[in-house]
């Protein structure tokens, strides 16, 4: 059982979660050297872990900004701090010494310690398509662990030993979230090994583990406007001296403005435009059930409605056949098909039509369930000629229909009629194109 299994066993019982403060160790003046010459190399190569490490990671105003240890494997963070083994802290070269220091830093720039006691704390991991998965803190340990050395080996930061955590199957460019390669490893190795006997060189503490708080109160201490100031800081001085990576920079401005994925824009519209359906108290929500033991009644199932019948009326789904769309397998199209058929399996139209299109509607297919798109991916998608949108505005039109919706694939080149329909439209564009009407989710991450 992990440290902070113990801590949540503890707050089941009402017991004080607080971990006790390391023991700190004095380090030798060869090792006061080697750490002088890590922290030189950082400011001179990735000065924005430095920014981040002297501003953000030092609570106790420390001279050397770390916490020396030997109750941690090499390096460890509570959020805040940077906790070091010297003993084997310093058995690593230079370059090495430089990346297990900026490991911790991102984790402390990603909230990772926080998020994790919050998972800790609900004792689940949800995702927004609206499953869960049981908490494990050692598998969520590596998943970010894997995260942080993509992104690190990715911007080419300090160097990377092979003994330590990397799958590019789990992780190709480290922009991967926390919460999907955690996924990958539950399911596919849930003892969360790694690859060839690679193990995580760190330990993720409670918030606050250094400082003797409690990791509730510490986590809600934590101020997300300082630390977005702190990151902006970091990557306005090093832009200015050209020492910041590009795919660093854009991890960066995930924190200062974190993104939304297209199928949370997907769904937000949804949410918005169409509504979520009626809901049944004699069928409860098995995902709330499964959640098990909540902070507010300990030892308590979450019981709420389940969904009841349909979720929305007539959605009507729409394919640009004009050329600029790939719907062979693997391609745009047929990613798109698939994200939507499980997403309108959880909506559960009443009417789910399809139409294809260039210049005209070439093939329009109804369906009674949104899993019958699999056998429609599966015909021979006609078209290739020029592109208007019209088309498909006077077919739905034509067939009397009143949609509580309409999803356009598209690049967004073609003709568009003189006025919006009633009707809501989402455009899900693989271009900079602009759109006179409706919503629009950019979906050039699927055309790669």
């Amino acid at each position: 059982m992990t440290d902070i299994d113990t801590d949540y066993k503890s707050l089941k019982q009402g017991v004080p979660r607080v971990r006790p403060r390391p023991e700190v160790v004095t380090i030798t003046k060869e090792q006061e050297r080697a750490w002088e010459e890590t922290r030189t190399l950082m400011l001179m190569t990735c000065p924005a872990f430095s920014h981040i490490l002297y501003t953000m990671m030092n609570p106790s105003k420390k001279a050397d900004v770390a916490y020396w240890t030997e109750e941690v494997p090499i390096a460890a963070t509570d959020g805040v701090a940077l906790l070091l083994n010297p003993k084997k802290f310093f058995g690593y070269d230079l370059n090495e010494r430089v990346f297990i220091v900026s490991h911790e830093i991102m984790h402390c720039i990603f909230n990772h310690c926080g998020m994790m006691q919050v998972w800790n704390t609900t004792g689940t991991v949800g995702y927004v398509d609206g499953t869960f998965l049981k908490y494990d803190s050692k598998i969520m340990n590596k998943a970010a662990d894997y995260v942080i050395n993509a992104q690190l080996i990715k911007a080419k930061v300090g160097k990377y030993s092979t003994n330590w955590l990397y799958d590019p199957q789990l992780s190709v460019s480290g922009e991967e979230s926390v919460i999907d390669v955690y996924r990958k490893i539950y399911k596919d190795n849930p003892g969360g090994g790694g690859k060839g006997g690679q193990e995580s060189f760190d330990e993720h503490l409670p918030p606050g583990t250094t400082e003797s708080k409690d990791p509730t109160e510490a986590q809600q201490e934590r101020s997300d406007v300082e630390w977005r100031t702190a990151v902006a800081a970091a990557v306005a001085s090093s832009k200015a001296q050209g020492k910041l990576p590009a795919s660093l920079e854009r991890l960066f401005s995930d924190v200062l403005d974190p993104p939304i994925s297209w199928k949370e824009h997907v769904q937000a519209f949804f949410a918005r435009k169409v509504g979520t359906g009626g809901y049944d108290w004699r069928r409860p929500d098995e995902h709330l059930i499964v959640r098990g033991l909540t902070s507010v009644l300990p030892g308590r199932a979450v019981f709420a409605p389940g969904r009841s019948g349909f979720g929305s009326g007539t959605i009507i789904m729409a394919g640009d056949t004009s050329g600029s769309i790939d719907f062979r397998p693997g391609r745009v199209g047929d990613k798109f098909l698939n994200e939507m058929a499980g997403l309108l399996d959880e909506l559960k139209p009443k009417r789910l039509v399809l139409m294809w299109c260039d210049a005209e509607v070439h093939q329009v297919d109804e369906v009674e369930d949104a899993s019958d798109i699999e056998n429609i991916r599966s015909k021979k998608i006609g078209g290739g000629g020029g592109t208007s949108f019209v088309p498909v505005f006077e077919e739905v039109k034509k067939m009397g229909l009143e949609p509580d919706a309409l999803i356009y694939l598209t690049d967004g080149y073609g003709s568009f009629p003189e006025h919006a329909p009633s009707y809501p439209v989402l455009w899900g564009s693989i271009s900079s194109a602009t759109y006179p009407f409706g919503d629009v989710v950019d979906l050039t991450a699927l055309n790669q």
